[in-house]
């Protein structure tokens, strides 16, 4: 026996036909709006996100009013999909973009710069040399060297460099009349950017350095204390060399590679 076609039947047979469509439609508009959105986060806030979401959302036949209410838009799906596709003529991608100016991925995947860069797995030290003023007008070792360790980490569109390093200096003249002591002491703070290709690139740091320094004289039973304490930033730029220089007036670093 056949069972009749009730109000209440009819309802549930053309839920059953518009429930694949619906499933359908949803999943392309999450997928594409978690598209833009991751894309927008790689990219750190692409400019043309807002208008990419809105145009996905405005432009889709049955949203008479233009509005741009992403979960507004969801309801109206669900309660009413016939005001959307009532022919069942699901819209291809170009029809929103009609000037083809449909983005390319790479704008929201930009190029991974870990692979194919010699700054890829790049290790090693900047030496730092600073010359001591006090201590190479008596004839004492002219120079305080201290090493900046180098870590490398891949970052958008380049390589970050950081290092922290020191340099602790002493030395002392014994003479008939007493005792001369110089005391240098330095803090070092780097960081920068490498680039390149595979075969060459560029290591381009800032290193800000504090120091103190300390002359002390001794004469019998009488001492004399010159203290001094500052601060310098040095940019500097060395092409990813082993051996590679960058030198001024009193100071000079020097790239080692690993």
């Amino acid at each position: 026996m056949e069972t009749p076609q009730t109000e209440a039947n009819i309802p549930q047979e053309q839920e059953k036909k518009r429930s694949p469509w619906l499933v359908v439609l949803l999943i392309l508009l999450i997928l594409m709006m978690g598209c833009c959105i991751l894309g927008a986060i790689l990219c750190r806030g692409t400019s043309r996100l807002p208008d990419l979401l809105d145009r996905i959302i405005t432009e889709i036949p049955g949203n008479e009013t233009g509005d741009n209410d992403f979960w507004g838009l969801v309801d109206d799906l669900i309660n009413n999909p016939e005001g959307f596709f009532p022919d069942g003529d699901f819209p291809e991608l170009e029809e929103f973009f009609p000037d083809g100016d449909f983005p390319e991925m790479e704008e929201f995947f930009p190029e991974d710069p870990s692979g194919g860069s010699i700054c890829n797995g790049l290790s090693g030290n900047l030496e730092m040399q600073v010359r001591v003023g006090p201590a190479e007008v008596v004839g004492l070792e002219p120079l305080g060297i201290g090493s900046i360790p180098l870590s490398v980490e891949p970052a958008a569109g380049a390589y970050q460099v950081t290092g922290y390093g020191t340099i602790d200096f002493q030395d002392q003249l014994d003479t008939d009349w007493g005792f001369y002591v110089v005391t240098f002491d330095s803090t070092a703070n780097l960081s920068g950017t490498c680039i390149g290709d595979e075969e060459s690139g560029e290591l381009n740091v800032v290193v800000h350095t504090e120091g103190e320094q300390l002359i002390q004289v001794f004469v019998g039973a009488d001492e004399w204390s010159y203290p001094w304490s500052g601060e310098y930033e040095f940019v500097l730029e060395f092409p990813i060399e082993d051996g590679a220089e960058v030198s001024g007036e009193g100071w000079a670093f020097v790239l080692h590679l690993d």
